[in-house]
């Protein structure tokens, strides 16, 4: 039987490594670039989303941390062993609305219903969210009430607020990473290996792989509000 856990404040650093190893292995997945495991640089995608999903879990149940929370799926049977989380942050100034930020579950694990039961748990506790997905996922997040509002870059931002207005959610601001040891350390390893012509050539596949899901994403967008408005 699956349970979900909540937590609000520190989160157990056993667990947030689980946490942190599950997002970095579908980083194809929750990064809003969509770098795929082939890309010589794919390591330094993990390497940010690792440290971005480490900040908000760490931040969580610390004073100026926004306040974020984890939900946690476990099956009875393997109680140490997370099988899916959604992290989440509540929007400022209000006591209803929240930000999704990540989540994931095992692939092996999906198709039970356990991102949908993590979903409509934190609906429960904040029924006006709002989250990015890629246009593939939209019509899963259409079932559990979501909506599409606008374009963000490659992503749709959708939301379940029928009169959204401004909202502020607190961001961490991991622009220093570039230059983290550890990250030019991965860069310097990755030349290493393929050569400055395969990075050079990978990353321009990249930015036209990006701009082609940033048009798709617009293209979308544009169609689904001119429908509803239509309709």
């Amino acid at each position: 039987m699956i349970k979900i856990a909540l937590y609000k404040d520190a989160v157990p650093e056993a667990l947030a490594e689980q946490i942190i190893r599950m997002a970095v292995l579908y980083t194809s997945e929750l990064g809003t670039d969509a770098c795929p495991p082939e890309h010589p640089l794919y390591v330094i995608s993990q390497i940010y989303l690792g440290f971005e999903v480490h900040a908000y879990l760490n931040a969580i149940g610390h004073p100026g941390g926004g306040h974020g929370e984890l939900l946690v799926a476990f099956d009875d049977e393997q109680p140490g062993a997370p099988l899916g989380f959604l992290l989440y942050m509540p929007i400022t100034n209000s006591v209803d609305s929240c930000g999704v930020n990540y989540g994931a579950v095992l692939k092996e694990y999906r198709g039970l219903g356990i991102f949908t039961a993590l979903m409509r748990k934190m609906l429960s506790r904040y029924p006006l969210a709002s989250l990015s997905c890629f246009v593939e996922s939209v019509p899963l997040y259409e079932q559990l009430g979501f909506r599409v509002e606008v374009a963000r870059s490659t992503q749709v931002q959708m939301t379940t607020d029928s009169n959204p207005g401004d909202q502020t959610m607190t961001v961490i601001d991991l622009s220093r990473l570039q230059g983290h040891p550890v990250v030019i350390q991965a860069h310097e390893d990755a030349v290493a290996k393929h050569g400055h012509a395969a990075i050079e050539q990978a990353n321009n596949e990249a930015s036209k792989r990006v701009d082609s899901l940033f048009k798709k994403t617009e293209t979308y967008v544009r169609g689904r509000l001119l429908n509803s408005l239509t309709a």
